[in-house]
């Protein structure tokens, strides 16, 4: 499980620490900077990915565009850009460091891992790019070469870097998720395509309807999972069907029970709702039996009805034994779910003048308020971490949201 991630002057993230739980909720205005957050996390997974040691050491180059277009404008000028990424399961403790650095009108890359065996008493540093300035993203193919006498560093290494790459991030557009099916993309592009679903589906989710007419012709536990879903969040929905002839899903609901004519109504993707076509999406993810490490979704709540935002948040919730989520909202919706989980979410707020994005966390920021009296709410303590923490009533939070004091 990732325990903590830092950004350096990555766009508007002079320096941002968060400290990851199963559901991590980001909160703020437009425009101050939740989605860059998710962007710095999403760039630099996509570094370690081309650093794997099966590529050509070409595709392990850092370049011109993967620092200066990204770079926090205000930085110095031999600021490094860089991720911090902590790890922390059955007492291992993996701390790894990305650093990109302007060297010229070149661009330079240094890694560190470090892993901590704390029940064995042991641990080891691994670095590369410190010695002798490099453009290579180098590590992952050093330690694959190395001659480590405990090869048990190796492979907890290993482990990490392939869970860091498993990060996928989304920003469902209705527009994408609603995709005609076309001759000229093949909607099965693999025969076991279930452990790419989460490339495959896109972004904006430009997939999705493929990828529904996939599980139902191959993975029929995956589909029923997704169905069962889907009635849960919507009761008159029946399931889905494929047209060959228009080369569309249809989706098909319950008709009105009051209505004499046919029984079930089917739909082409373009008249369904926006805000179910989104939670279909999300059902789907959460239905994989191998999600990513890592699943980050922009604005979770657009098109969705309040009213279902429970349900959302609960398959959220349900699958987090074997992934952990980065959300955004803009919703009192939506920070309602997180009133017992206040620890878990960030405020966002970008300065105008130093265009800095201050991220802050809203359990300690509303511990403040309650130890000044201004604001009722019950502190406990957590008998593991022995910290703080803040309990108030759904309402409370919803008051603070529309009265400006956070959102």
């Amino acid at each position: 499980m990732f325990t903590k991630i830092t950004l350096r002057n990555y766009r508007t993230h002079k320096l941002t620490t968060i400290e990851l739980q199963p559901v991590t909720l980001l909160i703020g205005n437009n425009n101050s900077g939740k989605s860059n957050l998710l962007a710095g996390i999403q760039h630099f997974s996509d570094l370690v990915k081309r650093g794997d040691p099966e590529r050509e050491e070409g595709d392990r180059v850092v370049s011109y565009e993967d620092f200066f277009p990204h770079q926090y404008r205000f930085a110095a000028h031999d600021d490094p850009m860089s991720i911090e990424v902590e790890s922390n399961q059955n007492q291992v403790h993996i701390k790894y460091r990305m650093e990109l650095y302007r060297e010229g009108l070149n661009v330079g890359c240094r890694e560190r891992i470090s892993v901590d065996l704390k029940a064995e008493s042991k641990k080891e540093i691994f670095e590369s790019g410190y010695d002798k300035n490099s453009n290579v993203i180098a590590l992952q193919n050093n330690l694959k070469n190395s001659s480590i006498k405990n090869q048990i560093f190796t492979i907890i290494c290993q482990r990490f870097f392939k869970r860091f790459v498993e990060v996928f991030s989304y920003h469902f557009q209705s527009s994408f998720l609603k995709e005609k099916i076309t001759k000229n993309k093949n909607f099965l592009p693999q025969e076991n395509l279930v452990n790419s679903i989460p490339k495959v589906l896109g972004y904006e989710g430009e997939n999705f309807q493929r990828l529904i007419v996939y599980i139902k012709e191959k993975t029929p536990n995956i589909f029923s999972q997704f169905i069962a879903l889907m009635r849960r969040f919507e009761r008159s929905f029946i399931g889905v069907r494929y047209d060959p002839h228009y080369k569309q899903l249809l989706w098909e609901f319950e008709a009105n029970k009051n209505n004499t004519d046919d029984s079930v109504f089917a739909f082409v993707p373009d008249v369904v709702s926006d805000g179910f076509m989104k939670a279909a999406a999300i059902g789907l993810l959460v239905c994989l039996p191998f999600p990513p490490a890592l699943i980050l979704i922009e604005e979770i709540e657009n098109g969705i009805n309040p009213g279902n935002i429970q349900e959302l948040m609960r398959w959220i919730w349900q699958a987090t034994s074997s992934t952990q989520f980065i959300l955004t909202s803009h919703s009192p919706s939506v920070l309602r779910e997180f009133h017992n989980h206040l620890n878990a979410v960030y405020t966002v707020r970008l300065n105008k003048r130093t265009y800095q994005s201050d991220v802050r966390n809203l359990n300690d920021a509303l511990d403040v308020l309650i130890g000044i009296g201004t604001l009722e709410g019950e502190i406990i303590e957590d008998k593991e971490t022995g910290k703080r923490l803040i309990e108030i009533p759904q309402y409370k939070l919803a008051e603070l949201w529309y009265s400006g004091v956070i959102g």
